[in-house]
């Protein structure tokens, strides 16, 4: 629920799947709580607005490794509000049935999958993960004919991501074994779902220290890409465990001690206020 109300707050954000009891807490907070349910008005005139929107779609994303105010990536950001009018969607249909909701999802999804080329930059096509999921919970309005094209996109960016000469392991290796995890659940490819589900425990071995901290933070000496490199670990666990247990991985433990869980508590100070540290100066 939580991550629900943070993601409203951002732009490009990450998915969290909620199962049918999760659902019904949901709306009971709705009830009970000022806060849920100003989210909830919020995405429901959030998603008002989408009616009107025409897809965006791009054949490439210009994104990574372009400074924020480069003419490309300003346009692809542009584009890329598709993915948070996806998320939007999703959030939205857990609180009420909306008339047209699935038709409109519907548009999105295939004007991405039948636009976009995949590429295997896991920073970029990280920010597509919520059209996956949007075509997994309205996959019934699709037609035959539809689904084929959108799950021969999604084997096809899973392949990209699988054929990168060499991924560096830290927020990216936690992108792109997010996006092949999240390729496998809604294909049912065991072959996708083994690789990212080890994958994960191997990045978590070697990305993060028994201490908390991580490659990213040692690189970077900056939270902001430590936590880019947790954020896609959570969502992945998160929705990935609802169709297979090997990615309940939040507390595992390699041989050295790291964990998600240490990473994840070594920030909580800082976010809290109750620490503070200089950022970028060892970077």
């Amino acid at each position: 629920i939580q991550l629900i109300v943070l993601n409203a707050k951002s732009q490009i954000t990450e998915i969290v799947l909620l199962d049918e009891t999760e659902i019904e807490r949901v709306k009971e907070l709705v009830k009970i709580s000022a806060e849920v349910k100003y989210f909830r008005d919020s995405i429901i005139n959030e998603v008002k607005k989408t009616w009107k929107a025409k897809p965006q779609p791009v054949q490439v994303i210009h994104y990574e490794g372009l400074l924020p105010n480069h003419p490309d990536r300003m346009k692809t950001v542009e584009s890329l509000a598709d993915a948070d009018r996806m998320v939007n969607l999703i959030y939205a249909s857990y609180f009420s049935e909306i008339p047209g909701l699935p038709q409109k999802a519907k548009q999105l999804i295939l004007a991405w999958a039948t636009t976009y080329l995949p590429d295997g930059n896991p920073i970029n096509e990280n920010k597509l993960t919520a059209f996956f999921w949007g075509f997994q919970l309205f996959k019934n309005y699709f037609t035959s004919k539809e689904q084929k094209t959108v799950t021969n996109w999604l084997g096809k960016i899973a392949a990209a991501e699988q054929s990168r000469a060499q991924t560096p392991n830290n927020n990216w290796e936690a992108k792109q074994l997010k996006i092949i995890g999240t390729a496998g659940c809604i294909l049912d490819d065991e072959s996708l779902k083994s690789l990212a589900a080890e994958g994960f425990k191997k990045y978590i071995a070697t990305a993060y220290l028994a201490d908390g901290t991580s490659n990213d933070l040692q690189q970077r000496d900056a939270l902001h890409y430590h936590i880019g490199g947790i954020i896609p670990c959570l969502s992945g666990f998160i929705n990935l465990t609802k169709y297979d247990n090997r990615f309940d991985l939040y507390r595992f433990i390699s041989e050295s001690g790291s964990s998600i869980e240490k990473s994840v508590e070594y920030v909580i100070p800082y976010a809290t206020g109750e620490k503070q540290r200089k950022e970028w100066i060892n970077s």
